[in-house]
């Protein structure tokens, strides 16, 4: 906010008050004011009301510029990475987009978290265009959206988007894939079969399982953090892991080539577990 001519002048005129030579040279005693020392009609005032009426007027036009430069932001979408996953969370199966004339861009009149049917999306930046990988949840898993509700999100997103943005959705089954590993396990806590003596519970099979489900939605499968999550179970001495493979839903399996693998479709499960670990003493 702009400050006064009287604010600016008095700002000014405090500095030069306490200003040791200017003390000196017109004499002045402790305690001395501006005003008491110098009159509205004295050469001095009227220098200083010009200085600060002028820096007042400043204030005001850079204060009028800064509020344009505002208003222009608020209008304008910054359509990042991360702009794109958080108005993909915000869909709203059902609900009509408004006009904000504010800032010209489309929203919801009124939030309701009962329709936000998107639980999972990632983004992802191809250069030339943006991919958005949407899912819906069940049983606390990723779940793909049905034909319906990803005709109508695709219709939002055309809606939302920057123009000339070319934006692809997508929703789809978890990717699958296949764990070959040699496990060294305790005899005395786990079974061959890797069952837990205590509980009859198969711990390295849940540590998978629990591995795969904390990956970030659109994340990357890691063999390095597969094995530490293996390792860390109780009763596993070590692991030799074998080759893993991977597929999308309606793909076939493939080799994960080098120590990480991205889902087509943002989330992945593990199959066959029980035969594809063996485990030895």
């Amino acid at each position: 906010m702009a400050r006064s001519v009287d604010d600016i002048k008095k700002e000014m005129t405090d500095a030069f008050m306490a200003d040791p030579v200017i003390r000196e040279k017109y004499q002045l005693k402790e305690g001395d004011t501006f005003r008491s020392a110098f009159s509205l009609v004295s050469l001095e005032n009227i220098l200083f009301f010009i200085v600060a009426a002028a820096h007042h007027v400043v204030e005001r036009l850079f204060e009028g510029f800064r509020s344009d430069v505002e208003k222009s932001l608020e209008r304008a979408i910054v359509a990042t990475v991360p702009w794109y996953y958080h108005k993909a969370l915000e869909y709203q199966h059902g609900d009509k987009l408004v006009l904000d004339e504010a800032t010209m861009q489309y929203r919801y009149p009124k939030v309701d978290e009962s329709r936000r049917v998107v639980k999972y999306a990632a983004v992802r930046d191809r250069g030339g265009s943006i991919q958005i990988l949407v899912s819906g949840e069940k049983d606390g898993r990723p779940e793909p959206l049905s034909k319906e509700v990803l005709k109508a999100f695709e219709a939002y997103v055309r809606q939302i988007k920057p123009a000339g943005v070319v934006v692809g959705v997508r929703t789809a089954p978890s990717d699958h894939v296949l764990i070959a590993a040699t496990i060294n396990i305790d005899p005395m806590i786990l079974s061959p079969e890797g069952v837990n003596y205590r509980d009859g519970r198969r711990p390295v099979e849940e540590a998978i399982n629990a591995y795969l489900s904390g990956i970030t939605f659109g994340g990357t499968f890691n063999k390095t953090k597969l094995v530490d999550a293996i390792q860390a179970v109780e009763g596993v001495k070590d692991i030799t892991l074998g080759v893993c493979q991977a597929r999308a839903h309606s793909g076939s399996f493939k080799p994960v080539e080098g120590n990480n693998y991205t889902a087509f479709s943002g989330s992945i499960v593990a199959d066959e577990l029980t035969s594809s670990l063996r485990y030895v003493v």
